[in-house]
Formats: structure tokens, sequence, C-alpha cells
């Protein structure tokens, strides 16, 4: 039986944590969260502790225990993270866990240095669609990929308070969900929405060569679109619009040499179901879905955890989640300075001193 402890209980840590209780070879020994009153109300629920602070809960927690964070966002990850991993705890967070690269690093290095593992959380590689895209696109269905069109569409969410500030130009940078902040470009669509497209096209097709971004934004939405070039040669255009004033939509083509493959969720939903307006929610909500009895979210927490068990490799790699952090931070410094973008010249470091990477073949 795998000891697990949970921090963050937001909406995507509450699903989580239903995963959680559906899986026999797991216990859940303690949980925390900035709302006490969700913490407890999920403790009852689970027969476990709820503690006032993470140190509370760190000191109260079995030596084995698994620290489960991916209820949380990505700017309040790191010192949880740091601290379970130097008492040689595991830890399973959501992909990038950061949003630097060098605050990724750390966190490896950390486990590294006391033997334990950082996993990280990525379901999109185990959406069905996306699993029979690659392995068609894998074994040649289509032939060599040449264009790649992508689209990511989110309603912006009622619980969200955006901030936004004007920059010199008179251009309003957006604020992130529920005040999630990054210097200058404040999460958004290109941290909440574009970077899953961007690992999965890394996944898909190969690793990024250059990035250009384009974005336009106001207090309510934000749209980015991100061209990126593929050391292979292939190009993707990649919509991210939060605010869509639709319900959420997943699209993706691929055009090789010897055809076209797509995926449309419009055009794959068949069951559709309205809810009405509750205590956390602003207006009433409607969801759009294929059903299946199948859970992605679940197989991957099922696999991250048996990478524990047994030490395998994880679909979704620490290697992983730092090249595809590398592609986001170049598509922001390209939103900065308006010019294409050199993946290995993307870093924190170049940002801020204003060294961006220029010149050479770009899309």
């Amino acid at each position: 039986m795998l000891k697990v402890a949970v921090v963050g209980l937001n909406e995507t840590g509450e699903r989580y944590m239903q995963h959680l209780l559906s899986m026999e070879q797991t216990e859940i020994v303690g949980i925390y969260d900035v709302q006490p009153e969700v913490a407890s109300e999920w403790a009852q629920r689970c027969g476990c502790p709820t503690f006032g602070s993470y140190e509370a809960l760190e000191a109260a927690l079995p030596s084995n225990a698994v620290l489960v964070c991916i209820g949380l966002s990505f700017d309040s990850h790191k010192p949880y993270i740091l601290q379970a991993l130097t008492s040689g705890r595991h830890v399973i967070a959501r992909m990038p866990a950061a949003v630097d690269v060098a605050d990724v690093q750390e966190m490896l290095d950390t486990a590294e240095a006391s033997g334990s593992q950082l996993l990280f959380s990525h379901p999109e590689r185990f959406y069905y669609h996306n699993v029979d895209l690659r392995k068609r696109i894998k074994a040649g269905a289509i032939g060599n990929i040449g264009m790649i069109n992508v689209k990511r569409y989110c309603p912006y969410p009622t619980s969200a308070s955006p901030q936004y500030e004007s920059d010199t130009d008179g251009v309003h940078w957006t604020g992130g969900l529920n005040g999630e902040t990054l210097e200058g470009i404040k999460g958004g669509a290109l941290f909440h929405l574009a970077l899953h497209d961007i690992d999965l096209l890394r996944w898909t097709v190969g690793e990024v060569a250059n990035v250009y971004a384009m974005r336009t934004a106001t207090e309510y939405l934000d749209y980015v679109l991100v061209t990126l070039k593929f050391e292979n040669g292939a190009i993707a255009n990649i919509e991210a619009y939060w605010g869509y004033p639709g319900g959420y939509t997943s699209a993706v083509e691929f055009a090789g040499s010897k055809g076209v493959i797509r995926y449309d969720s419009r055009k794959t939903n068949g069951l559709y179901i309205h809810k009405a307006a509750d205590m956390r929610s602003a207006q009433p909500t409607k969801a759009e879905f294929s059903p299946s009895f199948r859970q992605p979210e679940r197989d991957e927490l099922v696999q991250l955890l048996s990478c524990i068990r047994d030490g395998s490799k994880p679909l979704m790699t620490a290697e992983d989640a730092c090249e595809t952090l590398k592609v986001v931070i170049a598509a922001e410094q390209s939103l900065r300075t308006g010019q294409p973008v050199e993946r290995s010249s993307a870093s924190a470091d170049s940002f801020i001193n204003g060294e961006v990477g220029g010149g050479g073949d770009y899309a």
C-alpha cells in the first residue's frame, strides 16, 4: 500500500483526489490546502487528517509517504516541492512545476542529491486521441510532416481575478488564473493553454529549433499565436485563446507528404451536460465530451505511482518538462521583443539582460 499526501485542492486537485480514492493500492494519509474548509471536507471523505500548515503536514507524515501536489498553481509549487525533496520524499507535481527553468533544475538537483524522485504530471500524453495521432504519425501514415495547425480555446474561468498592467507601448498583459503571476507575461493563454500543445508537438514531431509569437489581450481575453519551426523542418501554428465565448475546444491537423490527419473535439463529443450554478461558480456551466470508461488522468497517475514503486521511466520525463518550458520561455521572449527566438538561447538570464538570440532561417 503506497501512502500519499495531497497538497492543493483546486478543481484539478479535487479530481485527482477522486482518482486516488478509487485506487486500492494507495492510502491518503494527509491533506493540506490554503482553504481549510475544503481540506476538511475531503479529509472526512478520506478518513485522514488535515493540517493547518504544510510544515505540520510534513512533520506528521510517514517517511515513505509520497507528496502529490498537482492541484497547485505554477508559481506556488517550488517551496513545497523543495522541502519534500530535501526530506527524501518522492513528489508528483504538475508539469512544468515552475515558470523558470532554473527553478525546475533546482528541484531536480535537490531530488538527485536526496535520492528522491520528482515526477511530472501531464495527462495530455494519455488522452487517447493524442496517443492515436502520435502512433499513426510515427508509423508513417501521412509521411513526412510538413505543417501542423493547432487550436485550444477555453472560456475565461469565472473564479479568476484578472490582473493586468499597461506596458510602455500600451499593450495590456493579462493576469493569470487566480492571481498566478509571471513577470511581464502573467500566465494567461501561453502558460495555461499553449504549453500543453507545445509539449504534445515535441512528443509527436521532435525538438523545436526556433519560435515566434504574437499576442492580443484585454481584461477578459487573452489570445496567443505561436509559430514553431522544428529541427526536422516542420512548421506548426498554435492558437491559444483564453476567454473564448463558447465551450472548451481543441483541434489539431497534421499535413504530411502522404496525407492529412485531424482531430476536432467539436466533432467527437457525444454527451452534453448542463449544470446549474453553485456557490463556486457565477453562472451555469456546460460540459461537452465523448463518453468513455477510460480516464486518462487516472491512467497517468497509476503510471506515475508505479514508477515510484518499481523505478520505471515515466512517459513524461524531467527532461521533457525542461525542454517544453524552454520553448514556452522562448515564446514569451518573442512576445516581448517582437522577434523570432532560438530555443537554445531562451533562458531567464538572457531575457533579463536583453540578450535574446536572433538571426538565421526562421519560420
